[in-house]
């Protein structure tokens, strides 16, 4: 190729996708020339989050090493950052125009007219309880219906206590549905009927109506060909999920009263009344509603909304099971995601973990398996270190579970520990019971840090640089894996740092040493992070 365009995410602390761990490592072979990408014009644009000490690593990696071997580097490295206030959209928008002017490709004539809707719809008299389709046959695509069968709150349920963490499972006999251990379950959340409604009546909608949605050029959105405005609102768009610019400058254009356009304009301008709205708007975690609601005199009609606001999401869990365990269903450990906001003091709670702890067994839930970055050894008789943190004990419950199911068959497992940290162990310690039990078995040894337990504060980095020359052993000289699960705020960090030190006092390395020995434990795959924002 002549041009060579690369994104590139960077996974947890410095490590490489799965998908281009393979291409990374054979541009790093010795026998390649360093003319060897002569002629080749290249730029690169990386994702990362700049919480971590390794922020956009592997798209520096690349940029570097693509110069290195002849390539012509384009324009300077793009970097999109999950911590900017429209995310990576932040940093792509900005490099995007930087790109296209480095290619020599016209430049977008600006356009203040409103586009051709990328959807024609029919719309006829409905009533809100006989839509068209029945809710369950309004299925995303890539998702399987699949039955609840529990939703149990494992955290106590009282007053004062700020936690709700529940365990969920799934049917998945007679589905097609299988997974392996170390999978996530993506699980699609829908929104609440009675807060569908609400914004139907503000925009003016009849959401008993019935609609006949037909894509046209450029409809970038799926929809189900018949169903009512209700389950438009309910099922399908992202109606009361974070707008992103696209959004603003697109409304901007139907807003009929001048001061609210000129505000919208000045959002996607970045004009300093623009940037101090826009602001106040990703502080109070304002959504595709809460806009609409800003903005009255901006109301899109149905064919151009379907375009603008994204379709629901799924949203990701680690698997909580193994299957040799449990091969007919799916169990989960989610802790609900909710906030107040700072300006209203209004209560709110995040779209997927709200939806599930509403279901009851028997209700149907849309559902992928999807694979994580987890993989686990191929020999049994590795050992493996894990370090969970809250619910971040989910992927570990299943490996357990794994390693157990494995043993009671007679076959021969290596070394499992686990360092498990939760606020408080009364009503914290997930699974308590059930852990015990492979500690008994001899598959499991546990260590527990309960933050708040006592004054001083001890966290998992602590027990495992006080099991340091246990943990060095397994993975130094066995040839262990290490898996960390967690927020993405500080753990990883943290738990690298408690690791380092380890490597150091096993070693007598120097600080560098210490960094390339656990950089190539990333690249072999025998150190992974899993964790969520």
């Amino acid at each position: 190729q002549k041009v060579l365009i690369l994104v590139v995410s960077t996974c947890g602390l410095g490590e490489f996708p799965q998908n281009c761990k393979a291409t990374w490592l054979k541009l790093q072979s010795q026998e390649l020339p360093m003319s060897w990408l002569s002629g080749v014009k290249f730029g690169v644009f990386g994702l990362g989050d700049s919480t971590y000490c390794q922020f956009c690593y592997a798209a520096a990696s690349y940029d570097v090493r693509l110069g290195e071997l002849g390539g012509q580097r384009l324009l300077q490295r793009g970097v999109g950052d999950d911590r900017d206030e429209d995310r990576y959209y932040t940093g792509w928008e900005n490099w995007l125009p930087e790109l296209w002017t480095a290619l020599g490709a016209p430049q977008v004539p600006l356009q203040r007219e409103v586009p051709a809707p990328c959807y024609r719809i029919d719309v006829s008299p409905g009533e809100v309880g006989a839509p068209p389709v029945s809710d369950e046959d309004i299925v995303p695509p890539g998702a399987t219906p699949l039955t609840l069968l529990t939703n149990k709150l494992l955290t106590p349920e009282c007053i004062g206590y700020d936690r709700d963490i529940r365990h969920y499972e799934f049917k998945i006999a007679d589905t097609s549905i299988s997974y392996k251990t170390g999978d996530s379950l993506a699980v699609w959340p829908r929104n609440a009927a009675d807060r569908a409604e609400e914004v139907c009546e503000m925009l003016g909608l009849d959401a008993g109506q019935q609609l006949r949605i037909v894509p046209l050029e450029g409809a970038r959105n799926w929809c189900p060909q018949e169903l009512s405005v209700r389950q438009l609102f309910t099922h399908v768009l992202d109606i009361f999920g974070k707008p992103n610019k696209k959004f603003f400058d697109t409304l901007s254009l139907f807003a009929k009263d001048e001061g609210e356009r000129r505000s919208l304009e000045g959002i996607v301008a970045s004009s300093e009344e623009g940037k101090a709205l826009y602001r106040d708007l990703v502080h109070d975690y304002a959504n595709h509603a809460d806009v609409l609601r800003r903005f009255p005199s901006a109301r899109p009609p149905l064919e151009h909304l379907v375009n603008m606001i994204p379709t629901l999401k799924p949203r990701s869990y680690s698997i909580a099971s193994s299957p040799l365990m449990h091969p007919d269903r799916i169990q989960l450990c989610v802790v609900q995601v909710d906030w107040t906001v700072e300006s209203t003091k209004e209560f709110r709670i995040g779209e997927a973990t709200g939806y599930m702890k509403q279901q009851q067994p028997g209700t149907l839930l849309m559902c992928a398996v999807r694979q994580s970055a987890i993989v686990l050894p191929k020999d049994p008789r590795d050992p493996v270190i894990m370090a969970g943190m809250g619910t971040g004990l989910a992927p570990w419950r299943a490996v357990t579970q794994e390693r157990a199911s494995q043993k009671r068959k007679g076959m021969e497992v290596g070394p499992c520990m686990l360092f498990y940290g939760a606020r408080y162990s009364q009503s914290e310690y997930l699974y308590r019971e059930e852990f015990g039990q492979y500690v008994e078995e001899g598959v499991l040894d546990i260590h527990t840090a309960f933050s708040r337990d006592q004054a001083r504060k001890v966290y998992v980095q602590h027990r495992i640089e006080e099991a340091g020359e246990r943990v060095a052993e397994l993975m130094l000289r066995q040839q262990g894996h290490f898996y960390v699960c967690g927020s993405a705020r500080r753990v990883p960090e943290d738990i690298y740092a408690a690791m380092k030190q380890v490597v150091i006092a096993s070693e007598r390395c120097e600080d560098a040493e210490a960094e390339a020995i656990l950089t190539n434990l990333k690249m072999e795959g025998r150190y992974t992070v899993e964790a969520w924002s």
